[in-house]
This record gives structure tokens, C-alpha cells and sequence, in this order.
């Protein structure tokens, strides 16, 4: 399958390129500094552009049967590639969101509520971005998923990734980067949660 990836030179994201590479799948990785992604890969191709490159982004997305996206803080480069996908025929968008955007079927405990306004008081344009991004997301006619994360880690990966909702005492707070790297890669293929705003954690 041919994947474009953006956040593509992130911590996260050069885990999932290196997981999509090994899995078979072609990649395309957009990046603002193609250099801060040291992999070399005879199925890897790297499109260098800004995030309100309205061309180079088309160009990453022409030819992809999938696109995940890891820039949900900044929504005007979300609402560019659904622009694009669209211009495309592009169908499948995987896309890193947070536990900031909510979802009917979430029960917010006091820690989450806690957490959800710590981040709304300490870095409101984040908050604010994220949530304008999963409503861009929301509203399109693509075939969409949101994966909503509370904190990420740098643990190894162990395989054992819960998903399903805040509150409902299925989701905790924290997963590894590897982890959640593997979850966005196995939702390129699996629609269990087409049009829908998963929770994961370990």
C-alpha cells in the first residue's frame, strides 16, 4: 500500500515511517527539513514543503492509497490535505488527535477533566488548533479516523494497546510512541473505527 506521512520527521512519526517501511508498504514522507529524516529506503520518497504548501502537499498525496497525519496543531495544514485528498480522489485519512477533542461516547473523570483544562490554561492555541482540526476532519466526506492520545513515552513497544473511550475504564493515560506508531499503521487497513474517534493507551 502507498502511504504518505505527515509529521513525518517527529519522534513518533520517523517510528512509523521505519514500521511502514518494514511492514512492505510504500512511503511518502512529507517534511519542512527532509534532513531530520536520516532513513534511507528504496520504497521511501521524501516531498519537502511547508505545511500552506498547497502544491507540494498535493503532490505527496497524488498517488497515496492512505494518508496519516500527525500535525493536528496546526489546523490549517489539516484542512490543506483534505483539500488535497479531495483534488486527489485520496479516500483513507488516519490523523493524531488528543484527548483535548471530545467525543459523545466519553464519561471525563476528574483526572481527565483535569488534564483537558491543564492544557487549555498552559498552551490554549494548542488546544484551540487541535480541536479546530478534528472538527475540519469531522466535517469532511472522507473515509476518517481520529486516534486521541492523553500523553505519549518513549517505551519500548509492547503490543498491548487498548482502544475505546475516556471514562468508561477501558483507556488510561499514557502509550508509547512505537505503540501508538502501530496502531495509526494497522488503521490504514482496518475500518473497525471508520468515522470514528478512538482513545488508545497501554
Amino acid at each position: 500500500m502507498r502511504i504518505t506521512i505527515f509529521g513525518a520527521t517527529g519522534r513518533m512519526g520517523r517510528l512509523l515511517v521505519r514500521q511502514a517501511l518494514d511492514a512492505g508498504h510504500t512511503v511518502t514522507a512529507y517534511a519542512r527539513t527532509p534532513d531530520k529524516l536520516p532513513l534511507a529506503h528504496a520504497n521511501l520518497s521524501v516531498v519537502a514543503g511547508q505545511l500552506d504548501d498547497d502544491e507540494a502537499i498535493l503532490e505527496a498525496v497524488r498517488a497515496a492509497d492512505a494518508v496519516v497525519e500527525g500535525v493536528g496543531s496546526e489546523s490549517a495544514a489539516t484542512r490543506r490535505i483534505i483539500a488535497a485528498m479531495g483534488t486527489a480522489g485520496v479516500r483513507r485519512l488516519v490523523v493524531v488527535s488528543t484527548c483535548s477533542v471530545p467525543d459523545p461516547a466519553d464519561r471525563l473523570d476528574l483526572k481527565f477533566q483535569a488534564l483537558v483544562r491543564l492544557v487549555r490554561t498552559a498552551a490554549p492555541r494548542a488546544w484551540a488548533e487541535v480541536r479546530s482540526a478534528a472538527e475540519a476532519v469531522r466535517a469532511s466526506d472522507l473515509d476518517w479516523t481520529l486516534v486521541r492520545v492523553a500523553k505519549l513515552n518513549d517505551r519500548p513497544a509492547t503490543g498491548d494497546i487498548k482502544a475505546g473511550h475516556y471514562g468508561q475504564g477501558v483507556v488510561g493515560l499514557s502509550i508509547s510512541r512505537a505503540d501508538m506508531a502501530a496502531f495509526l499503521l494497522g488503521q490504514v487497513t482496518d475500518r473497525t473505527h471508520l468515522r470514528q474517534a478512538p482513545a488508545i493507551s497501554n
